[in-house]
């Protein structure tokens, strides 16, 4: 089982028939982006070149929709015990926002004894991050990209 199915099981094992159809999806593929952009991270370390960012934030772009949409839908889950906590990442810091990516990602892929509301509170932090990385980039790498010839105007993102 790869860490996308792997992950998502185990938030839709312990969610108790929570989510339907749509919101499956949305959870998918908001899962599928993180592994992506944890891959991007390992792999380009601190000193990412230009066209993978500009690669890496056109995925995060892609799944805007549908990080709402599971954001949306994480409002209605009650909790009695387990608060809704996010930390803000308030400063640009690639280097820190890369060692807390790739430690969130890890526990959320790892960590085998905790519900579905701290898996799910550890994917939207995940995707907090990913939009604080395209907030920084956004349009810098992309115009850097269009110039470099990664890229032409008229190819769709």
């Amino acid at each position: 089982m790869d860490i996308v199915d792997h992950i998502e099981k185990m938030i839709l094992d312990g969610s108790c028939g929570f989510f339907d159809k749509f919101d499956v999806e949305d959870l998918h593929v908001t899962i599928r982006i993180a592994r992506d952009f944890n891959s991007f991270l390992e792999k380009f370390g601190e000193n990412p070149p230009t066209d993978e960012i500009v690669y890496v934030s056109d995925t995060v772009r892609s799944g805007m929709d549908q990080f709402f949409s599971l954001a949306q839908v994480c409002g209605f889950i009650e909790t009695e015990d387990e608060k809704w906590s996010f930390d803000q990442h308030l400063s640009w810091n690639y280097g820190a926002l890369r060692l807390e990516f790739l430690d969130t990602f890890e526990r959320l892929h790892e960590s085998l004894d905790v519900n579905v509301v701290q898996r799910l509170t550890w994917l939207l932090t995940l995707t907090h991050l990913e939009l604080v990385f395209l907030a920084k980039h956004f349009p810098s790498a992309m115009l850097s990209g269009i110039s470099e010839g990664s890229r032409r105007p008229s190819e769709p993102a």
